[in-house]
């Protein structure tokens, strides 16, 4: 044996090869060594799984994080106006419902609003908590009118209203409801 090749064979010592002190582990089932990972390697791994998991829970937090009040004296994104505030605001519905003078309201909304010519349905700020009733397959108008209440939603007859609906099911109901003198969107 040439003195280059003791630098670079080992003997055998307990079953592991010994090469200059170095003791490696033993070959596995198919012949072939574990796959080892060095200390930065495996703190590059541990640090992505955890800010993936702080990601995941950040994501989490913001899209079913909601707030929710009845009957609010005020609140400071309504125009002085606005009284006896309702509302549910989150990432995915947003609903309140407010009293103030027509002109008022008119004024504040953005939208165009266009008389009512036919009763419309607007979803109130209950909607999202209500509970779900059933109704008999061959219920009266005035059980459709009462469950469409208890599903959370308002019916008005007279007033103003914009009305927009995408086809992913999203959209704005803005409706003024003057005999109630009561603002929904």
């Amino acid at each position: 044996m040439t003195d280059r090749n003791a630098e670079t064979q080992g003997h055998r010592e307990g079953g592991a090869d010994v090469t200059e002190g170095i003791v490696d582990p033993l070959p596995n089932q198919s012949g072939q060594r574990p796959r080892q990972f060095s200390l930065k390697q495996l703190l590059i791994v541990v640090t992505v799984i955890a800010c993936a998991i702080v990601s995941m829970h950040s994501l989490y937090v913001v899209l079913t994080h909601f707030r929710t009040a009845a009957n609010v004296p005020h609140v400071d994104w309504l125009p002085d106006s606005a009284s006896d505030v309702s509302y549910y605001k989150s990432y995915q519905f947003t609903a309140y419902e407010f009293d103030i003078p027509e002109a008022d309201f008119v004024a504040w909304s953005w939208h165009d609003l266009k008389p009512i010519t036919k009763p419309i349905f607007v979803e109130r700020y209950t909607y999202r908590s209500a509970p779900y009733v059933m109704l008999s397959p061959v219920a009266t108008q005035a059980e459709i009118d009462n469950w469409e209440e208890a599903r959370g939603r308002h019916q008005v007859f007279n007033g103003l209203f914009f009305q927009v609906r995408r086809s992913n099911g999203g959209g704005v109901t803005v409706v003024y409801d003057r005999d109630q003198g009561r603002g929904y969107f």
